[in-house]
């Protein structure tokens, strides 16, 4: 397991993650959060609060599969 980092930036609902892979951007949207990873893959997640569980997936994978 090699050694990893990440530093997160918010400013008002729109974050910055920095990491080894790169930059990555969400947006929070009350519950639910879109966002671009440092891949460049659009991301779905829902979450709830204050219990660190939540739920997250690909968009870019559920379009292909649905072709």
């Amino acid at each position: 397991m090699g050694l990893k980092w990440r530093k997160s930036m918010s400013m008002g609902p729109i974050r910055a993650n920095v990491s080894n892979s790169g930059v990555g951007w969400s947006i929070n949207l009350g519950l639910f959060r879109l966002g671009l990873n440092a891949q460049g893959r659009l991301y779905f997640s829902a979450g709830i609060p204050g219990t660190g569980l939540y739920y997250t997936t690909n968009i870019n994978d559920v379009r292909k599969r649905s072709q």
